[in-house]
């Protein structure tokens, strides 16, 4: 090939230099304008490639910000549900207190009945342990509003979770095109790059060609 292009190229400096002046510079002005217009192509494609390259950046700290925010919600998701066992144990424990308390209510009322002498000592023992039933029953309802809390806290996040998982797979998406832009661009600077090289091989050629007549 490269003999070929050589060959090719003399003849044509041979027969321009049989030509009359003015298509000698007619060639040489075409060339002229072939070398310029594959130099500004290649000019703009690098301009492009720079533009492909700093989005890709962007994109790379957009994601790397997404996903640093989608395991800080993993993570609260993680506590969340651990606060919610302790709830849920919490909530047993106290049931089994209430329990155990109305038992002994219910096998004291048994004992008033039995025990006559004992029925003011009996009822006094009731009286108190309504009192802590109560106020077990308040505990109860405190703990209950705090896992209704903590189980619509953990729906917030799981649904937090899923829009950062919907993001990261957009960025995703996003810096694949721009990774395929930039291929395309770096083919075009490359075959331009070559293309304005020949061209100005070829003008130079015709150039001194110029200058010796």
């Amino acid at each position: 090939m490269k003999n070929l292009f050589i060959a090719t190229l003399v003849t044509t400096i041979t027969s321009l230099a049989l030509a009359e002046p003015y298509q000698v510079q007619q060639g040489l002005d075409k060339i002229k304008t072939n070398f310029e217009n594959s130099k500004a192509n290649k000019n703009e494609y690098d301009k492009n490639l720079n533009v492909v390259n700093n989005n890709i950046n962007e994109i790379s700290k957009a994601k790397a910000a997404v996903i640093k925010q989608k395991n800080d919600v993993s993570q609260e998701i993680v506590k969340n549900n651990e606060s919610l066992k302790k709830v849920l144990i919490q909530e047993k424990e106290i049931q089994a207190y209430i329990k155990a308390e109305e038992d002994k209510i219910a096998l004291e009322a048994k004992q008033v009945e039995q025990l006559e002498g004992l029925i003011a000592q009996i009822k006094k023992n009731q009286e108190q342990r309504a009192a802590i039933v109560a106020n077990y029953q308040e505990q109860l309802k405190t703990v209950g509003d705090e896992k209704v809390a903590w189980k619509s806290r953990e729906g917030e996040l799981r649904t937090q979770e899923g829009e950062t998982i919907k993001v990261i797979r957009t960025v995703a998406s996003e810096e694949a095109n721009w990774t395929n832009r930039k291929k395309g661009y770096e083919i075009e600077v490359k075959r331009w790059s070559a293309e304005a090289e020949k061209q100005q091989k070829i003008f130079d050629t015709y150039q001194g060609l110029k200058e010796e007549k």
